[in-house]
């Protein structure tokens, strides 16, 4: 630390410090910085050792939770700044200190970050387990030089295995490369070290795995081309799609457990990617070739084939490759070139990705290479809604037909009902994903303090609920009921520990509120009385002011107040927590403190509050009422007269302790409810009536009428308005098994058809930005694993269910039927 530099300045120029390739940082808990920062700005209380314990998940090897955010739950700093403060501060454990390192990421566009999750390798020799946590950058070589180390095999000849599978091992020849290439098929990234026997030859029992790795590198086109999946055998009940889906795909090499290299902000792709490769019935059908024979050059929507090309070659690299990791680097040219909205390095949307990619599938392998126009009209009338489905499907298929409409198309009917001359118009639409809103929770819990206008008593703390969509009266009313302090006699303010930051009116909404930045607080107040607000602060060994305990407030009567009744005043308010004598107050010059006009911001202004006669001035020069005043005490005086613990105590009501946040969640039927509800169209978006000649506010409502063989359902997390926009987090609990959507389906002639849970698309963060992963169901080996870009690991089927859930794809169970010829569906299997 410099000469002279305070040690605030010094640990945030350190922290905001510019990254260097290979550099260490070091995490520290969120809750202990919080204190650290109060205690240097404001003189709080000691922080205390340096305690990380609750963001570490493994304190021995330094494993931290997942899903944490920076400035939310830790903070990063460097090497200096981290010696610095353990030297001052200590630390609670031997097993604080958390080293992260900066490492490179992105193909194409180079960025630096701090690899906070690293890579967790479980060490194996012989009967031995050690594990650690390493970079993503660091390499093989480091690698065998830890285990070296670790196993005292340093001058022993040995060689590095990587369990990939169950009697699945990979040799690693290559010091150099590093361990994020590597797939992580289970919790821990396994490397075995195997020694040479004492015969002097190596054991057959991870060679030999070898050996039959290799024999199906050499034998992968010959398994895959023995089962072409073409246009036939899709629609053919004699095939069974189970038997040639699951066998081949689970014999492939890397069997699809296979991470996608973020080239830059690509995480929404590699996502939308990997839910898709666990597709078996698509994913069969690019890797066995039988997507050459459809491609449709002629399309004039599609992309001359070049699209079904990449994610065909990009499959095979996925599924038949002998990399661990792939760089989608072709795939994402080719998608650019088809979608600008898709090129560049800026973070897009999943779910929108996902959308394009199977319609320009669709479009590149439509099997229909000269579509006939078709006039979609309404059915007469009296038509019966099954001849109207089956007449508007095979219009459909006249123009679109190809793997995505075997797989992906279902259909639904929308009905408009004009509310004067109650006209119906019916309309059957293909479906190729359902997009469902998500119902919002209508209710808040706040907590909130009250600071009375009895000097004698504590601050009060509350929790209250409160309309998430009201304004802050409804917040003052909620408060009233709890505390019987009158609403009108509530100010409410946002405080940022010993200030005051803002003083909220009671017409403004609730949403603008900035919830976690700051806390609430309501000062009790005399209506019509002009409120001055007092800080209490010292300047220690800088020019600049340090605040500390809770500000109160003062409200000067409409006639004249001299200054020595406004003290006398002002340490009555103080009297619970700072005890002086009658001496101490009888003039300005015997005070402990000095009474400073500040503004805001708590920077000192330079104006008189007495005037002449030595009345306390309640207006600046400008005219202007003086709204803030700081009470600068003397650095010894502070310590004898002001007891800090006591100006802090708070109360806690029963409120506090019984109020309880009702459970956040919905079901995901109940989403789909809110999909197929009736509702009536706004002014933005009238239906023109044919008998009424003009456009009115139709009643609308959509019906499931034929269910696709893979359903994919798209969670609406992000709302917008004109005036603001939102990320719902309200955890959607959906079934891994047995969905069943018969409730929402308009035919009575319906089996009931269930899906199973194959792939998530999760997005974590907020609005414009955060961050996607996948959790899919693996043929390979019948296991849940989570996709994070390159890093693949195994994790629980109960993971899925998340507040992070964006996407989720369903297949039709093995056995489930449409009855009937009508429904446009031959049975199929594509699990």
């Amino acid at each position: 630390m410099k000469s002279g530099q305070s040690e605030e300045t010094f640990v945030n120029d350190s922290r905001n410090a510019n990254l260097s390739l290979g550099d260490v940082w070091y995490v520290i808990s969120q809750k202990w910085f919080d204190r650290w920062n109060r205690h240097v700005k404001y003189d709080g209380d000691h922080p205390g050792p340096i305690d990380n314990h609750d963001i570490l998940l493994n304190a021995e090897i330094s494993e931290v939770r997942e899903e944490m955010l920076e400035n939310i739950d830790f903070v990063f700093v460097p090497l200096e700044c981290w010696g610095y403060l353990v030297k001052k501060y200590g630390t609670s454990s031997e097993n604080t200190a958390i080293k992260r390192q900066v490492i490179e990421f992105g193909e194409f566009s180079k960025q630096l970050k701090i690899d906070l999750s690293g890579v967790k390798i479980e060490m194996v020799f012989g009967e031995i387990k050690i594990k650690r946590i390493l970079s993503k950058s660091d390499t093989v070589e480091h690698l065998k030089e830890l285990m070296d180390e670790v196993f005292h095999v340093k001058d022993t000849e040995r060689r590095l295995w990587l369990k990939k599978l169950p009697n699945n091992y990979v040799l690693l020849k290559n010091d150099q490369d590093k361990l994020e290439n590597f797939t992580l098929s289970g919790d821990n990234l396994v490397i075995i070290l195997e020694t040479k026997q004492s015969d002097g030859t190596w054991s057959e029992k991870y060679s030999s795995a070898a050996k039959v790795q290799t024999n199906f590198e050499r034998n992968s086109s010959s398994a895959f081309g023995s089962h072409n999946l073409n246009h036939r055998s899709m629609e053919s009940d004699t095939i069974s799609t189970r038997s040639m889906t699951q066998a081949n795909l689970t014999r492939t090499v890397s069997g699809g457990l296979v991470g996608l290299n973020n080239l830059g902000n690509t995480c929404f792709m590699a996502s939308a990617l990997q839910c898709l490769s666990n597709i078996p019935a698509l994913t069969q059908f690019f890797i066995s070739d039988a997507y050459e024979s459809e491609i449709n050059e002629k399309n004039p929507i599609g992309n001359r084939g070049d699209l079904a090309r990449a994610y065909g070659d990009l499959m095979k690299q996925m599924w038949c490759g002998n990399s661990s990791t792939v760089a989608p680097r072709h795939f994402k040219s080719v998608l650019g070139r088809c979608a600008p909205q898709f090129s560049g390095y800026l973070q897009q949307d999943s779910q929108e990705l996902m959308a394009f990619l199977l319609d320009g599938l669709h479009e590149d392998l439509n099997r229909i290479t000269n579509k006939p126009y078709i006039n979609q009209e309404d059915a007469p009338e009296n038509t019966a809604d099954s001849v109207a489905a089956q007449r508007a499907w095979d219009n459909h298929k006249k123009r679109n037909d190809s793997i995505i409409t075997d797989l992906f198309h279902g259909q639904y009917r929308s009905r408009l009902e004009c509310p004067d001359c109650m006209k119906v118009s019916k309309i059957f639409d293909p479906l190729m994903y359902m997009s469902v809103s998500l119902p919002r929770k209508e209710e808040k819990i706040r907590e909130i303090d009250i600071i009375w206008l009895d000097p004698q008593r504590r601050r009060t703390r509350y929790k209250i609920i409160t309309p998430r969509e009201g304004q802050v009266i409804d917040l003052l009313y909620a408060a009233e009921k709890v505390s019987g302090l009158s609403a009108d006699r509530m100010m409410l303010c946002e405080l940022s520990q010993a200030i005051i930051e803002s003083t909220i009116s009671p017409t403004q909404k609730l949403r603008d509120i900035r919830d976690g930045r700051y806390s609430l607080c309501i000062f009790e107040r005399e209506p019509q009385l002009p409120v001055i607000k007092v800080y209490n602060a010292y300047k220690g060994y800088t020019s600049y002011l340090k605040y500390f305990g809770n500000p109160l407030i003062m409200q000067i009567p409409k006639k004249e107040m001299s200054f020595n009744d406004f003290v006398i005043s002002l340490t009555t308010k103080m009297s619970r927590y700072v005890h002086l004598t009658e001496e101490a107050v009888q003039s300005e010059d015997s005070l402990p403190f000095k009474i400073k006009a500040v503004n805001q911001f708590g920077v000192e202004q330079s104006h008189d509050l007495c005037d002449e006669d030595d009345n306390l001035s309640v207006h600046m020069s400008s005219g202007k009422p003086v709204a803030y005043i700081a009470l600068v005490w003397d650095m010894d005086a502070k310590d004898e007269y002001f007891k800090l613990d006591e100006c802090n105590a708070v109360d806690y009501h029963d409120s506090y302790r019984t109020t309880k946040a009702r459970k956040n969640e919905v079901l995901l039927e109940d989403c789909i409810e809110m999909y197929c509800k009736q509702e009536t169209l706004n002014e933005d978006n009238m239906w023109y009536c044919p008998n009424c000649k003009d456009f009115k506010q139709a009643s609308k409502k959509l019906d499931l009428w034929k269910l696709p063989k893979v359903l994919v359902i798209h969670l609406k997390r992000f709302c917008y308005s004109r005036h603001w926009r939102d990320k719902i987090e309200t955890m959607v609990k959906f079934p891994l098994h047995d969905l069943s959507l018969k409730k929402f389906m308009l035919t009575s002639d319906q089996s009931d058809i269930k899906y199973d849970l194959r792939g998530v698309v999760n997005h974590y963060g907020g609005l414009g930005g955060g961050h996607y992963t996948a959790y899919c169901h693996s043929v390979a080996d019948d296991k849940w694993h989570v996709y994070d870009d390159s890093h693949v690991a195994s994790c629980t089927a109960e993971k899925c269910n998340s507040p992070s859930a964006y996407v989720l794809f369903y297949t039709q169970q093995e056995g489930s039927r449409l009855n009937g010829s009508s429904n446009g569906f031959e049975p199929m299997d594509v699990n």
